[in-house]
């Protein structure tokens, strides 16, 4: 596995190279792709890609947030038009994944709104057919489009998840792995089984995977689970650890939503710490697999 946050994602080699030494400190070897690679010239998205391999860093991640269920039909045909060129502009540079989220038929547009629409089998219908607008016709050498699931939508349990890839049948589209993501009630207090579930179903078709934790907040009136340190929750890393040690080594594995990077290296710590116990090790640059 190769440890990662979504803070450090540099825009050029430039800033690369200067995050290298931080990157050794923290025992990190992936990073994220620039927040705007849509917007970044070629000659600099090129120029990245080789100085991370020379570094030997894995760019393992890039976002299209676009919400791809939007009524609008012409904006739809936009989004997809630069979901394709954001893949194959992480393609060229090297980047391993390029993810998404369904999207969400609420007129907020904001793609993570939940909408009664997200459940049915109408959405599984058009999802499956957007991404294989966005899929067909790209030649890709290593970049994937990943779904990433969420708690709104039909792309939440391993079962649904894995149903919905074999449906679309395309060798280009994977899952983005974030079992905290695909928590439920059933499930939160014994996440160690649904992490079992999930390797058992999805792991020949993961792209990269997301390590964070969750703790239920019984002060809130209502349903809230809160993001909080490694270890300081009720997920089982340690069982996440060791089932995504089974997949290939230069797997990405990226800690996210924090505010600071003190707060990314105490994740950091914690979980070399995780890896350890288990008898495990991330991968540093330059450690053979």
């Amino acid at each position: 596995m190769r440890l990662g946050c979504t803070f450090f994602a540099p825009q050029s080699a430039a800033e690369l190279g200067a995050l290298v030494d931080k990157l050794d400190t923290y025992g990190v070897s992936a990073v994220w792709a620039p927040r705007n690679l849509a917007e970044i010239p070629q000659e600099q998205c090129d120029a990245l890609g080789e100085a991370a391999r020379s570094a030997d860093l894995v760019i393992g991640e890039a976002l299209f947030a676009g919400n791809l269920l939007t009524e609008d039909k012409e904006l739809r045909a936009q989004r997809i038009k630069a979901a394709r060129a954001l893949l194959l502009k992480a393609d060229r540079m090297g980047c391993r994944s390029v993810f998404t989220l369904i999207g969400t038929r609420d007129k907020s547009d904001r793609i993570l709104a939940p909408h009664p629409y997200l459940f049915t089998d109408d959405c599984i219908a058009e999802t499956r057919d957007n991404m294989l607008r966005i899929l067909d016709g790209l030649e890709l050498r290593q970049t994937k489009l990943g779904l990433e699931p969420w708690f709104t939508s039909f792309f939440y349990q391993p079962e649904d998840m894995l149903a919905f890839v074999e449906s679309v049948g395309h060798p280009n589209l994977g899952v983005h792995l974030d079992v905290v993501n695909m928590t439920s009630h059933a499930s939160f207090y014994r996440t160690g089984d649904l992490v079992e579930r999930a390797f058992r179903l999805l792991s020949k078709h993961v792209v990269s995977v997301h390590l964070k934790d969750i703790a239920w907040d019984g002060g809130h009136m209502g349903l809230r689970w809160n993001e909080v340190y490694i270890g300081d929750g009720s997920f089982d890393v340690a069982t996440y650890l060791r089932h995504a040690g089974t997949l290939p080594a230069d797997m990405t594995c990226y800690c996210e939503h924090l505010p600071e990077e003190r707060d990314y290296a105490v994740n950091f710590a914690r979980l070399h710490h995780l890896a350890a116990r288990n008898g495990q090790a991330f991968k540093r640059r330059g450690m053979a697999n």
